[in-house]
């Protein structure tokens, strides 16, 4: 007897069930080959924004384009996203307004310190909507751990919220503009940081990011792991600044590269530390803390493989850039947020004009 239509062909119904196994073999190996636990891989989206005709410097152009290491934002009146960017090389900061996939960046200068002076080493801005802060790493220099007295600064500036830049004085200089260099001191009382705030050939600590929430500024650290905090207006009028110390357990080898404050705690940009054997070996990820645990919970980690090759902006020109073959992430601001998810732009020491990058990161 032939069979019917309903009952279909032998050879077919096979077919059909090798097929399923087939795929059922191919979901259990992929389910296998995942790590348990391991944070989900981001890439992000799109290509790295432009950025125009690139950030201008009179000195060492090139090298302080690629040096971008902190980002501070915030809404102006007309609504636009304004940012304070910071660089690990000069004295200078500058502002940027963020559009769709787009810097637009402001030729005025931000001077931070003295020009005839050596660099400030700026690796960390916040802002809390009344002032921009910056902080410089604290750290020794890399060649030699030569100590570097210039980088003990922490500096803040008034914020004009109708254009949501620095507010200036008449003859352009910033309102308000507050130099202080106790947090060196404070450091050396805290029993946990003596050993690496002391003078002399020694590296010791290394701010890399900050964070502002509730009245404290939240400093956090390369080297070693960990996040001091500060009420933020005694550090600079004086009083008992209420010094708070996490040494946050974030895994062999890494450190905090930047951080950034949220409703239910910060967010933390973490990478490898200052020991150069974990450089190539630690990969970089988003964190959360809460803010007094020792631990932190990992969102994600950063997947950066199809930034493998270098981009070089306005190729031919005289203020050409090329990115350089290590891409170091080192500035993370918050671009929207849901119950769900967070969306973060994340800019790179390394990259031309920071090569912001936009990703998508689970909660």
């Amino acid at each position: 007897m032939k069979p019917s239509a309903k009952q279909g062909h032998p050879g077919a119904s096979r077919l059909a069930r090798l097929s399923l196994a087939s795929s059922l073999l191919f979901i259990l190996a992929g389910a296998q080959a995942q790590t348990p636990g391991e944070p989900p891989l981001v890439r992000p989206i799109g290509k790295p924004w432009d950025s125009g005709n690139g950030f201008a410097f009179a000195k060492k152009e090139e090298k302080t384009r690629k040096a971008l290491s902190g980002i501070a934002c915030t809404m102006n009146a007309a609504q636009e996203r304004v940012c304070l960017m910071v660089f690990d090389e000069g004295w200078q900061a500058r502002f940027a307004t963020l559009g769709h996939h787009k810097l637009t960046i402001d030729p005025e200068e931000v001077k931070l310190k003295d020009p005839e002076k050596e660099e400030l080493d700026a690796e960390g801005a916040a802002t809390d909507g009344s002032y921009f802060y910056v902080t410089g790493s604290h750290s020794a220099k890399r060649n030699g751990c030569v100590e570097n007295v210039h980088s003990r600064h922490v500096i803040r500036f008034r914020l004009d919220p109708a254009t949501g830049r620095a507010q200036r004085s008449r003859k352009g200089k910033l309102v308000d503009d507050d130099d202080k260099g106790r947090l060196w001191s404070i450091m050396q009382s805290r029993p946990e940081l003596r050993k690496h705030v002391r003078e002399g050939d020694h590296c010791g600590v290394d701010i890399e990011g900050l964070a502002v929430s509730k009245g404290r500024l939240y400093f956090g650290f390369r080297s070693p792991a960990g996040i001091l905090s500060v009420d933020a207006e005694a550090l600079f009028k004086g009083g008992d600044p209420k010094v708070k110390l996490a040494l946050v357990e974030l895994g062999a080898g890494r450190g905090i590269r930047d951080m950034v404050a949220v409703e239910d705690g910060f967010l933390l940009l973490t990478g490898p530390d200052d020991d150069r054997k974990n450089q190539y070996t630690v990969n970089w990820r988003i964190d959360w803390w809460d803010g007094n645990s020792v631990t932190a919970r990992t969102l994600a980690q950063l997947d950066l493989s199809a930034l493998n090759e270098p981009r070089t902006l306005r190729k031919g020109k005289s203020r050409a850039c090329k990115d350089n073959d290590e891409i170091k992430p080192e500035a993370m601001t918050v671009l929207d947020r849901t119950p769900k998810a967070y969306e973060l732009l994340v800019l790179s020491d390394g990259m031309c004009d920071g090569g912001a990058m936009t990703f998508t990161v689970n909660r």
